[in-house]
């Protein structure tokens, strides 16, 4: 015995539903391939970055000299811990510069020469300020469509809500004209106005289990560029002291 989903009981039922309750369960089916393109891509985009980040963390605990800090960035340049560490070193040319200092170790990888250029505390604490607003910067970024994810969840339940209350406001219609409360008469229009209830929630609870796994990701991955900046800030101070 094979099954037809258009021979179905609930195929049927969404047929006899008029435009409003099939553009509300529409929307609905929409929001829900859309949440689930972005649950893929982001799980396959995060579980990446992090692969990156523990890796370049590892690698940032053995970083003794300038230079190998320089190398590193070059190596892991196309990863999100590269982009943070691009960023630091962007932002301590301009500190080095301000400070009208020779900066040839910073433009040139293959020397073994320590800058020669020193920084105060100010401008240690001023660079720690940028490598800060650098991660939150990076973690914003990795934050879009997660608010969709979260919207999702918030108001799909409500969207299939306001389609159950508009299917029994139909059926009990449909009730008062048949004179007749029998089961046979109230079962069709009551499923009909729940399918658009169970739509809602098909759409509400995965979207809203991602929103929570990928936020917590986001905690995990603040904490890698945390360390990672941390010891590009350590290695700022024992080559610019």
């Amino acid at each position: 015995m094979t099954f037809s989903l258009f021979n179905s009981a609930a195929w049927q039922l969404v047929r006899q539903m008029d435009w409003i309750a099939l553009s509300i369960l529409l929307g609905l089916f929409c929001a829900s391939i859309f949440c689930l393109a972005i649950i893929a891509f982001k799980y396959m985009l995060f579980k990446k970055h992090h692969q990156q980040l523990s890796t370049l963390a590892k690698r940032m605990k053995h970083i003794q000299t300038f230079n190998e800090l320089i190398a590193t960035i070059k190596e892991f340049k196309e990863s999100i811990g590269g982009k943070l560490l691009s960023s630091n070193m962007q932002d301590l040319r301009l500190l080095v510069q301000q400070q009208q200092t020779v900066s040839s170790a910073l433009n040139n990888a293959n020397t073994d020469v320590l800058p020669a250029a020193r920084l105060s505390s100010d401008d240690l604490k001023h660079l720690e300020l940028c490598i800060n607003q650098n991660i939150d910067t990076i973690l914003l970024e990795e934050e879009n469509y997660l608010p969709v994810l979260s919207a999702s969840a918030t108001t799909a339940p409500l969207v299939g809500l306001f389609g159950t209350i508009w299917g029994l406001i139909h059926a009990f219609i449909d009730i008062s004209q048949e004179k007749s409360a029998d089961i046979a008469t109230v079962a069709p229009g009551m499923a009909e106005a729940l399918i658009v209830t169970l739509a809602g929630l098909v759409v509400a609870i995965p979207a809203m289990v991602a929103h929570y796994y990928f936020s917590h990701k986001l905690r995990i991955f603040e904490f890698q560029l945390s360390e990672i900046g941390d010891k590009f800030m350590y290695c700022a101070k024992q080559s610019f002291k």
